[in-house]
Formats: structure tokens, C-alpha cells, sequence
């Protein structure tokens, strides 16, 4: 019988991870950008986290977005013990947290809420059991409404293919390493790292790896617990994934990494004849995975719905209002550091939009106005996603945004120590999601909110 935990790691809590993909006003603006129509964040809606660790995104997204209501469902009783202190100290009244694994997790949800416009979760759907995975797309034929959007984030074949092998060895190391996961993961990469320098075969077949197995030795001991040591360890392909969810009458909608839904700039050039020729959505989508190397993906599924008319596509892009973050330049071209290699972001075209940003929030109408754009809707929808996806710019939150629980929740993240797991962040509420800051900027803002 299998242990309790399902073969996942519990010896080590997971982070206090942001992902800014999975924020309703971003799936908002990825929805718009392809022409879907999507649950109205302007008004009440409902969201469920499966998976959702200590729940500092769902905080991050509960406290930007008051008028919706958030579930975080999670195993792990000291994950939902951290997840409920932060709710409580940031006094967030609409987001609750569910005790369960999802074999259980149906009637423990339904107590909350009869339905969810979005399903999301990040990871977990590489990292559990089949049993786990198919509880998990018997909960979202359940509770998902005609039109909800499900977000799941997931390793793939072909970028991950290779490295089972050395998740393998990772597992069987750590059979011989006093301490808990995160011990065991940093020691048996180590290893895989003597092994690569040491001129191993596998790595002269697979130079990628070695990249990985560097990158990986810069990510905290924690985040390398969850990533590698769990016993159900799978990248899948993607068509199976979007067979998965065609058996819940989900239709494949895109990627929430917004740069993948421009072929033009995420796939090598000589790819793109050949995938013209393809119109079964999965053959497309394996295409460009194998074009990309893709290793992990964010995949957006909706229940019913229908391709927006040109009319209405056009509307909800004029709905948008783009304002520039901390950290975006004040004008000039822009270098897009993609998994194909950099590509060139024309100063002609990025220019304007940064110098008119550094203005101010600008209507995607006004960007429409700028001459070097033309009154081109095509050209303005693919430099929104493209500043989106750079960390320059995101769209604001419709309507009035009320600052209050944002900032009460920053007051939490502030006198926190974030425990090496990075910059950190700082919730935003003009924007429905959050903003990189460093401990010194957290340390300021602190001081201002007090």
C-alpha cells in the first residue's frame, strides 16, 4: 500500500513560491490576447488552488482581487497551517484553505463552493501518481463552470525526456544520505555534477543536462526537494495532456507563457512552414515542443466556449490599459532572451511604447494612436503580450482597484524574512499581481505602510 503522502515529499515544506502566470488579471490579458472569452474579474468570481503549498500566491492573488473568493487545497498540514497565519495576519477574508489530498478533496470543496471559473496548479500534476492525476480531472469535470479556464503547469517531453535518468539516480542516492530531501537532493547532484566533469557518457549524448544540473545547485535545498525527489516523478507529452482534459470537454486554449503564442518569435523560423501544414492541435503543439526543446509548460483549458468574433476580439483588447513596471526601460529597442536564442525586439516599434509608458498607464487605444504603430491591433496585441512576458509592462486591473488588503498583506511579506528563497515580492494591486522587490525594497516599504 502506498504511504499516506502518496510518494511526495513532506519531510521538507515547499517554498513561498510566486508565479505571476497564474494571477486571474494575467490569464485575463493571455485570454484576451487569443481571442477567448473568459470569466469577467470585474465581478465576483471563484478560484481553486489544487496543490497550493503555504499559499503565498494564492495570498498575492486573494488580496489584489477582493472581489473574488479562493480555495488553496493542499495535503500537507503544515503547508495549510502557514498558509491560514498568513491569510489571518493579512486579514484576508475571502480565501480559505482545504486540509486534504485529492483523492479526498471532492466533498471537503464542496463545502466552500458548488463551483470554480478557474482551476489552477503549478507542478503537482508532474509529481503525483495516476490515481492523483486522475482524482485530479475527476475534480475539475466536477466543479469547473461551462467557460472556466483550468491552468496547469507540468514538466514535458522532449526538454525533460533525458533527465529521468538522472532523476533516477537522484532518488537511488538518496537512499544513502543521512537528512531529509533537501539534503539528499543537493548531495546526489553533486554527484551527477563529478559525473559530468568526470566526461560521463550521458552528458556528452545530453550537454543540456549539465546546464540543468548547474542551474539546479543555484535554486534553494527546499525548491530541489519538491522539483526532484518525489517518487512519482513524470514529464509528459503534451498531447496527452490535451487528450487528459478533451475527455472533461476542455479545449485547448494556449500557453500562459505569453511569448509561445507568437510563432513568429518563439520558434525557429525554418519550423514554421512545416507546422503550417499541421491542423490537429496536438501535432502542432508536440511540433513545437520538439522545436523549442520544451521542458515545462503552462497550458490553458476552458470548458465550452467559442473563439471570439474579430468585432469582440478587438473590444476586450481596447478593455486593456497598459502600465510600465519598476524595472522597465524608458524607451529604445528590447533583446528577448527566448528558449530559440535572443531575439530582437525593434526599436521601432518598442520605442514608442516605452517612452509613452513612461508617461503613464496607457489605453491599448492611445498605443493604437501612436504613428510608428499604424492603428494596427495585430502589431499593438503582440507587443503588449511580448512587454508582458519581458517583465516590462502588465495590463491594470479593470475597474477601481481598493488597496487596502494589498497593503495589509505587504505589511506581513515586509517583516518577513522570505528564508533564502529569493527576492522576494510585494503585492500590487493596480495590477492583480505582485512585483519583484529585494529585501531592501521590502525593508522601505514596510517603513512607508507603517
Amino acid at each position: 500500500m502506498e504511504p499516506w503522502s502518496g510518494g511526495y515529499v513532506t519531510d521538507v515544506p515547499y517554498g513561498s513560491h510566486f508565479h505571476r502566470e497564474m494571477t486571474p488579471c494575467w490569464l485575463s490579458v493571455v485570454l484576451a490576447a487569443l481571442g477567448r472569452p473568459g470569466p469577467d474579474i470585474s465581478r465576483p468570481f471563484d478560484w481553486c488552488e489544487l496543490g497550493c503549498g503555504p499559499g503565498f500566491g494564492l495570498a498575492v492573488s486573494a488580496a489584489t482581487n477582493p472581489s473574488g473568493r479562493f480555495v488553496g487545497v493542499d495535503f500537507n498540514a503544515g503547508h495549510v497551517a502557514q498558509g491560514r497565519e498568513l491569510a489571518a495576519a493579512a486579514g484576508l477574508g475571502n480565501l480559505a484553505f482545504v486540509q486534504e489530498g485529492f483523492l479526498t478533496m471532492a466533498e471537503a470543496v464542496a463545502g466552500l463552493s458548488p463551483a470554480f471559473d478557474f482551476i489552477v496548479l503549478h507542478g503537482v500534476y508532474s509529481w503525483v501518481s495516476a490515481d492523483n492525476r486522475r482524482a485530479i480531472l475527476g475534480f475539475i469535470d466536477r466543479f469547473l463552470k461551462p467557460g472556466g479556464v483550468v491552468y496547469v503547469n507540468y514538466m514535458s517531453h522532449p526538454g525533460l525526456s533525458s533527465f529521468a535518468a538522472g532523476q533516477k539516480f537522484l532518488r537511488l542516492h538518496g537512499r544513502g544520505v543521512a537528512g531529509g530531501s533537501d539534503r539528499k537532493a543537493l548531495a546526489g547532484l553533486a554527484v551527477l555534477r563529478s559525473l559530468e566533469q568526470a566526461g560521463a557518457g550521458y552528458f556528452t549524448a545530453h550537454p543540456e543536462a549539465a546546464g540543468r544540473i548547474a542551474a539546479a545547485l543555484q535554486e534553494s535545498p527546499r525548491y530541489l526537494a519538491h522539483e526532484f525527489m518525489n517518487e512519482h516523478w513524470e514529464p509528459h507529452h503534451v498531447a496527452d495532456v490535451i487528450g487528459d482534459f478533451a475527455g472533461l470537454g476542455c479545449a485547448y486554449l494556449g500557453s500562459a507563457t505569453l511569448l509561445e503564442n507568437i510563432d513568429a518569435v518563439s520558434l525557429p523560423g525554418r519550423v514554421l512552414p512545416l507546422l503550417r501544414t499541421m491542423t490537429d492541435t496536438a501535432l502542432r503543439e508536440t511540433v513545437k515542443d520538439l522545436a523549442r526543446n520544451q521542458s515545462y509548460r503552462r497550458d490553458l483549458y476552458q470548458r465550452g466556449g467559442a473563439p471570439l468574433p474579430p468585432a469582440a476580439h478587438l473590444q476586450a483588447l481596447r478593455g486593456q490599459t497598459l502600465t510600465a513596471l519598476p524595472r522597465a526601460p524608458k524607451g529604445g529597442g528590447l533583446t528577448f532572451n527566448t528558449r530559440i536564442g535572443p531575439v530582437e525586439g525593434a526599436a521601432a516599434l518598442f520605442d514608442p511604447i516605452l517612452r509613452a509608458l513612461a508617461d503613464g498607464p496607457q489605453p491599448f487605444e492611445a498605443l493604437l494612436r501612436l504613428p510608428a504603430l499604424a492603428g494596427n491591433p495585430s502589431l499593438v496585441n503582440q507587443a503588449v503580450q511580448m512587454l508582458h512576458w519581458a517583465d516590462c509592462a502588465h495590463c491594470r486591473l479593470p475597474g477601481r482597484a481598493d488597496p487596502a488588503p494589498a497593503q495589509a498583506l505587504n505589511r506581513v511579506i515586509a517583516g518577513q524574512d522570505d528564508g533564502g528563497e529569493g527576492q522576494g515580492w510585494l503585492a500590487a494591486p493596480a495590477i492583480g499581481s505582485a512585483v519583484r522587490a529585494e529585501r531592501w525594497e521590502r525593508a522601505a516599504a514596510r517603513a512607508l505602510l507603517d
